[in-house]
């Protein structure tokens, strides 16, 4: 089995929202859950009208849930470095230095 069009397409994605590199997952959640692993968040803050995964994964991984009001366009922050980015399909709209969840 070739992962060849796999890898083609992180590459294409990754060219697209301007970042070193870019890993495709079956969804953002996942995505979000594992960057929470690798930073070994212990707490998150998100909008009250986010996704109800997210709060869910939060129980999941014990993690510290607090809500705030925010009206997010596009993205919000979770933690300092990581971000769910579920809706936001703009080119060139990585930010560096951070945990990007599209």
């Amino acid at each position: 089995m070739s992962f060849e069009i796999v890898t083609k397409f992180e590459s294409e994605l990754a060219d697209f929202f301007g970042s070193k590199y870019a890993i495709v997952l079956d969804s953002c959640t996942h995505g979000v859950e594992l960057s929470l692993r690798y930073t070994n968040a212990k707490e998150i803050s998100v909008p009250k009208n986010t996704y109800i995964s997210i709060p869910f994964l939060a129980n999941k991984l014990n993690i510290n849930l607090n809500w705030r009001d925010e009206n997010w366009v596009d993205y919000y922050y979770l933690t300092d470095s990581v971000i769910d980015a579920a809706v936001l399909w703009k080119r060139d709209s990585y930010i560096p230095n951070t945990l990007m969840d599209i």
